[in-house]
């Protein structure tokens, strides 16, 4: 009878991405048995080796009597979010998951693995003729209906402020983002399937993203990225591949009166609790130019 690992994922993309380094470590707890991943986002698991099948959550069918009627299959279905480890910001969050199913963590870096054909039919589209920097400011699911959130985007005045700098280095900026977002002049705003997105990710020269999908895809696509953080942590959510920046402006005083486990709301929408009086100074411009430039006269050429 064949043996099977059920990997149940609750979260966004992201979460999502980090899954593909748990399930590495789950293939080495259980090498006699096949992962089955339930998830919203099967598309990041595609043509991943260790993945036998993946299910998108509202597609089940006949689930049951395949993989848990009389089959004694391995359930993995845990919350990291809910662990003290994360809440105090011990460990990366593949290590706090893989804590919560009691396996040894073997890697932090998640994997996405894109066919030669995606990869050569956004490069065809993209028509690339010179140096590329690809930017994700703004975060967030598909479904949230605010365009911007204090303590996870980068400022929108601060990320045009960052292409009119930068567009001279660039043969073409892309901003991947949604349609509710904030537009930044001189910029190609993508917004494709999350497959295609991956590739317009490989085929960058340059990132700049925050604390979301695309810096995950990124390490998982051996890209460096620049990333700005402002409430969540790059010890829980980071990579050291990327350069990791944090704010500089000292914070002033407010009541968390609304904050429970964490100090601050990752949609932001709390607007009486953000400690920021000029949110264009939360970062340093320069340090972001500065990583992105660096060996421009190696990586970055006509």
């Amino acid at each position: 009878m064949e043996k099977y690992v059920i990997f149940h994922i609750d979260g966004g993309i992201g979460k999502n991405i980090i899954a593909t380094a748990v399930i590495k470590s789950i293939v080495k707890s259980y090498p006699d048995y096949k992962v089955v991943v339930t998830t919203a986002y099967p598309e990041v698991f595609i043509n991943n080796p260790n993945v036998y099948r993946v299910y998108k959550l509202n597609c089940l069918q006949y689930f049951y009597d395949d993989y848990i009627k009389n089959k004694n299959s391995i359930i993995l279905r845990g919350e990291p979010y809910y662990s003290e480890d994360f809440f105090y910001e011990r460990k990366h969050l593949a290590e706090i998951w893989c804590d919560v199913f009691k396996i040894p963590c073997i890697t932090t870096k998640p994997e996405i693995f894109i066919t030669h054909r995606e990869y050569t039919y956004v490069l065809n589209n993209l028509k690339k003729d010179g140096p590329i920097l690809l930017m994700h400011p703004f975060g967030g699911a598909e479904n949230q209906n605010y365009s911007y959130s204090w303590s996870r985007d980068l400022p929108p005045d601060f990320s045009q402020s960052l292409v009119n700098e930068l567009k001279p280095y660039f043969s073409k900026i892309l901003h991947v983002g949604r349609d509710n977002q904030p537009v930044l002049k001189d910029t190609i705003k993508i917004t494709d399937n999350l497959r295609n997105l991956f590739c317009y990710i490989s085929l960058s020269d340059k990132i700049i993203g925050i604390d979301s999908f695309v810096q995950h895809a990124a390490a998982a696509l051996n890209k460096k990225a620049t990333v700005g953080w402002i409430s969540n942590s790059p010890n829980v959510f980071g990579y050291p591949i990327h350069d990791n920046i944090t704010p500089i402006e000292l914070k002033t005083f407010r009541h968390k009166i609304d904050s429970y486990f964490q100090s601050d709301d990752w949609s932001g929408s709390r607007f009486y609790e953000c400690p920021y009086d000029d949110l264009n100074l939360i970062f340093n411009k320069d340090t972001f130019i500065q990583s992105i430039l660096e060996n421009k006269s190696q990586k970055i050429q006509f």
